[in-house]
């Protein structure tokens, strides 16, 4: 494992580092999209580790980003947008994304037409990953929103993670 680069302004442990290590786990093809990236830790590390990928990813807190610039491989390259409102032409063009700790911010009513747009990122074949924290691990006055795995069990084409910790849920869904 190498060592990870973040910007130090968010809580990057032991638990995080296995989390985004089980997301790499589940990326696949050579062009990837980080949404809700917040400083690109994930993917600048993913993009050291794969120089063939190309490694885009965005985030609304233009500070993050500038960051995540000044930081990335040549491989990658990070943007502002808004998930929920995009600017930029994301459809249809990557054969992963990875939108991680970034539904459980969005409001209630959002999450569903959030999770169609994220799909529609994705080339046919492409592959979703989505990691939200579980209904035990609310550590953000910000969650708008909490998720249980019952919840979700039964939706089509799901896969769970079987290295991510506990207190995170991630799953994988196939265009």
């Amino acid at each position: 494992m190498t060592d990870w680069l973040s910007s130090g302004t968010w809580h990057f442990d032991d638990l995080a580092r296995k989390r985004m290590e089980s997301a790499i786990e589940f990326v696949k093809g050579e062009k990837i999209l980080d949404v809700g990236c917040r400083d690109g830790t994930f993917s600048i590390e993913l993009a050291k580790r794969n120089p063939r990928m190309t490694v885009h990813g965005f985030d609304s807190d233009a500070s993050s980003i500038e960051w995540a610039n000044a930081h990335a491989p040549e491989n990658a390259t990070f943007f502002v947008d808004d998930v929920l409102n995009p600017k930029l032409p994301w459809d249809g063009q990557y054969d992963s994304v990875v939108c991680m700790e970034t539904l459980e911010h969005l409001p209630p009513d959002r999450v569903e037409d959030t999770h169609e747009r994220l799909l529609a990122f994705l080339r046919p074949g492409g592959r979703l990953v989505v990691s939200i924290p579980a209904n035990s691990h609310i550590s953000d006055p910000d969650h708008k929103q909490t998720f249980y795995r019952e919840i979700l069990h039964g939706q089509k084409g799901l896969v769970w993670s079987k290295t991510c910790p506990h207190l995170w849920m991630m799953y994988r869904v196939e265009k």
